[in-house]
C-alpha cells in the first residue's frame, strides 16, 4: 500500500496536478487573480496621489502622457500577437498597418471618444474625491446599457435594471457624503462642477465601449491590443492639438521638466493598469466571466478603502450607507453574471440533448426501415 501511495503521489507530482490540495491551474488562476487586484490598487494610489497635488491643473498634459504610454504597451502586444499568429508559416510576418482590421477612420472617431473620457475624468478630480472617480467608472453600465438599448436595440433583464439603480442609489449617497465632508478636512472636496464633468467622462467611455463592441470586435473583428493603441494613439494627439491650441502647451512642457517624477507615475500607473487588464482577460479565458468579475469586485472595494484610510478621508454615516449599496451592486452583478453562465450551459446541454435525439430517431427510422 505504501509502495503505491508512493507511486500515485509521484504521478500527481510529475503530471503538476496538486500541490497543497490545489492544481497547478488553480495557482495559475490565484497568480493572476492577485496580480490583477494588486496591480489594479497600485494603479489606482498612484493615480490619487496625481491628483491630490497641483499636477491636477494639468489635465491635458495628464490624459496625453497616459495615452502614450498605452498605446505603446499596446503596440508591443500588438506586436507579439502578429508574430505569434505568424509563426510556422512561410514569408515573412506581416507589418503592423497591414495587419489591422480597423480603419483610420474607426480609430479617428474612437480616439476622441476615449481621449473626452479621460479628460473629462480627469478634470473632475479638480472638484472630486478619487473614490467618487471609482464609483462613477463602475456607472459607465448606465449609459452603456441605456446605449445598447436604444441604438443597438438589445434587451436586459429587469435584474439588470436593478442593480443599476441600487448602484446610482450608492453614487447619490457617496456624493452626499462628500459634499458634507467638503471642508472638513483638507481631503474633503466637492463640487456640482465636477459631477458635470465626471457625468460627460462616463458618457463617453459608455459610447466607446459600445462602439468597440459593436463595430470593432464584431465587425472589424480587430483585437483588443489593437484598439487600444490606435485609439490611444489618436487620443494623445488629439490632447497634444489642444494644448497647443489653448496656449498651454509650454507651460505643461515646463512643468514636465520640473517635477520628473509626474512621468514615473504615470508610466508605472499606466503600465500596472494595462497589466490588470491584461491578467482579467487571461482569467476570463481560462474560467469564465464570474471568476473575473469577482476579482474586479475585490479590487474596487480595496481600493475604496484604501484610499479612506491612506488619504484620511472623512466617513461619514452617507458613505456607510453608500457602501453597502455598493456592495449590493456588486453581488447584483455577480449574481447577474451567474445567470447568464447557467442560462448557456442550459442552453448547450439543451441543444447537446436535442442532437442526442435526432441521433436516437435517425438510428431507429434505419432499423424500422431494414
Amino acid at each position: 500500500m505504501g509502495g503505491r501511495d508512493t507511486v500515485e503521489s509521484g504521478d500527481e507530482t510529475k503530471n503538476g496536478s496538486k500541490l497543497l490540495g490545489l492544481k497547478k491551474e488553480d495557482y495559475e488562476i490565484v497568480v493572476l487573480a492577485g496580480s490583477a487586484i494588486g496591480l489594479s490598487i497600485l494603479y489606482n494610489l498612484l493615480q490619487e496621489s496625481m491628483f491630490t497635488s497641483d499636477a491636477k491643473n494639468y489635465t491635458a498634459l495628464i490624459t496625453m502622457m497616459t495615452s502614450l504610454v498605452y498605446a505603446v504597451l499596446a503596440l508591443g502586444e500588438f506586436y507579439h500577437e502578429i508574430h505569434s499568429n505568424h509563426k510556422g508559416k512561410d514569408g515573412p510576418a506581416p507589418t503592423i498597418a497591414g495587419s489591422m482590421k480597423g480603419t483610420a477612420f474607426d480609430y479617428a472617431r474612437l480616439g476622441t471618444l476615449t481621449a473626452s473620457g479621460m479628460y473629462f475624468t480627469n478634470w473632475s478630480l479638480r472638484y472630486l474625491n478619487y473614490t467618487l472617480r471609482v464609483l462613477f467608472k463602475a456607472s459607465k453600465i448606465l449609459p452603456t446599457v441605456l446605449i445598447a438599448v436604444v441604438f443597438y436595440k438589445k434587451s436586459f433583464t429587469g435584474r439588470d435594471y436593478m442593480n443599476i439603480l441600487v448602484l446610482v442609489a450608492s453614487i447619490v449617497l457617496f456624493s452626499y457624503g462628500d459634499a458634507v465632508g467638503a471642508g472638513k478636512t483638507d481631503n474633503g472636496t466637492f463640487d456640482v462642477f465636477g459631477i458635470a464633468l465626471i457625468t460627460i467622462g462616463v458618457i463617453a467611455d459608455a459610447l466607446t465601449s459600445n462602439f468597440e463592441s459593436e463595430h470593432l470586435f464584431k465587425v472589424r473583428k480587430a483585437s483588443h491590443s489593437e484598439v487600444m493603441m490606435a485609439a490611444s494613439l489618436f487620443g494623445s494627439l488629439y490632447m497634444l492639438a489642444i494644448m497647443v491650441m489653448t496656449g498651454k502647451a509650454e507651460d505643461a512642457y515646463n512643468y514636465a521638466l520640473a517635477n520628473p517624477d509626474l512621468a514615473v507615475k504615470v508610466v508605472v500607473s499606466c503600465s500596472a493598469g494595462y497589466f490588470s487588464i491584461t491578467f482579467i482577460l487571461k482569467i476570463i479565458k481560462k474560467v469564465g466571466a464570474v471568476p473575473a468579475e469577482i476579482v474586479k469586485s475585490i479590487r474596487r472595494v480595496v481600493s475604496i478603502v484604501l484610499s479612506f484610510i491612506i488619504y484620511h478621508k472623512p466617513f461619514l454615516s452617507w458613505h456607510g450607507f453608500g457602501s453597502v449599496l455598493f456592495l449590493g451592486f456588486i453581488y447584483g452583478t455577480f449574481m447577474a453574471k451567474m445567470a447568464k453562465v447557467r442560462a448557456k450551459q442550459a442552453s448547450k446541454a439543451g441543444l447537446a440533448k436535442a442532437s442526442i435525439d435526432l441521433e436516437n430517431l435517425a438510428t431507429k427510422k434505419t432499423v424500422a426501415q431494414n
